[in-house]
């Protein structure tokens, strides 16, 4: 594609050409057809939270002396995890309030007037293996351990709220997360065949909903609140000397119109954006008015089963990698405690 660059804008296309193109012809380096073209928008949601401070360290995963929770506000997560275990993506948000918009529904004909929250994230963050302790991949161990603390001594209140991965690799976790109480289940930010609901009435504490295949349904959530000035993201670590990790995928997202569905460009990364996609999806699909899960009908009496210990359900991977439902999983080393995979 060739353009013409009126002449007051000659300097800042002989400086920065990638990072001129994308600030005023909405044109990512890379991005052949970028999904994210709004670049005015992204800009707005980062300098609403630039007074937010990074309060994890990703460099030893320690949060932050003064990060402890001030509100009873439900907490949504999507963690993802690397294929090659050389990094995760790892997000948490919230509801701060809601706006009325007219949208038409996943799986419905008609428009309807519906309350979306808007969004504020707590922190988003990209992970990478501990090498001064000697690791040379992800210990999903110190995941886990985050959550943990997160939960239980910082005060987030994620036993309301939501936690989802994406990776095949992910049954153990999930199994060990949900033994702390904590609603999760799996999420495929590529692939989005269903959306998990917080239910308490079930063993499982997630209901799945199915939907439409919309492969790209997380990824539009993300797209809708920061079009709809409903996000607000925190500082974050930067992947060069302009842009943050997440600015930088977002530069490189595209939309691949045969497979349907928002691709990385070739050599990029998406473990950020895509932690930050399903964070968002999951708060848009369960959030209620300030932040707290709505009241339920009461569950069916379990003589056996508090409502807050239970197995994985059972999942299978599908053509795209992910886990959906219907495969024979082996728990069996689910059984462990939490302690004893942590080593104490």
């Amino acid at each position: 594609m060739i353009v013409d660059v009126p002449i007051e804008f000659y300097r800042h296309f002989a400086e920065n050409p990638e990072r001129a193109a994308l600030e005023y012809l909405s044109i990512p380096a890379g991005a052949t057809n970028p999904f994210f073209r709004n670049t005015e928008a992204v800009d707005e949601a980062m300098r609403k939270g630039a007074s937010v401070e990074p309060m994890i360290d990703e460099d030893t995963y320690m949060i932050s002396e003064d990060a402890f929770c001030q509100d009873d506000a439900a907490r949504y997560m999507h963690i993802d995890l690397a294929i090659n275990r050389d990094g995760v993506g790892i997000s948490m948000c919230h509801s701060v309030g809601f706006e009325q918009k007219v949208a038409r529904l996943m799986g419905e004909e008609e428009y309807s007037e519906i309350e979306v929250p808007i969004v504020a994230f707590d922190f988003i963050a990209r992970l990478k293996p501990r090498v001064e302790y000697g690791e040379k991949e992800m210990a999903f161990d110190s995941i886990l351990a985050l959550i943990e603390e997160l939960e239980f001594r910082r005060n987030f209140n994620l036993s309301n709220g939501l936690i989802t991965f994406d990776r095949f690799q992910s049954h153990h976790m999930i199994s060990s997360v949900r033994t702390l109480g904590i609603p999760t289940g799996l999420l495929s930010v590529d692939a989005t065949t269903s959306l998990l609901k917080v239910d308490f009435s079930r063993q499982d504490m997630v209901r799945k909903v199915a939907v439409p295949r919309e492969p790209s349904a997380a990824m539009g959530a993300l797209r809708d609140a920061l079009y709809e000035h409903r996000l607000i993201i925190p500082q974050s670590s930067k992947s060069d000397v302009t842009r943050t990790w997440l600015e930088k995928e977002i530069d490189e997202s595209q939309f691949d119109p045969d497979k349907q569905k928002v691709i990385k460009v070739e050599g990029g990364s998406d473990d950020v954006i895509q932690s930050v996609a399903g964070a968002v999806f999951n708060c848009v699909n369960n959030a209620t008015d300030m932040g707290y899960m709505p009241d339920i009908d009461e569950p069916e009496p379990d003589e056996h089963f508090d409502g807050r210990r239970a197995p994985l359900e059972e999942d299978y991977i599908n053509e795209d990698g992910y886990v959906e439902d219907d495969f024979d999983i082996d728990d069996s080393e689910s059984e462990l405690s939490f302690d004893a995979m942590l080593g104490r």
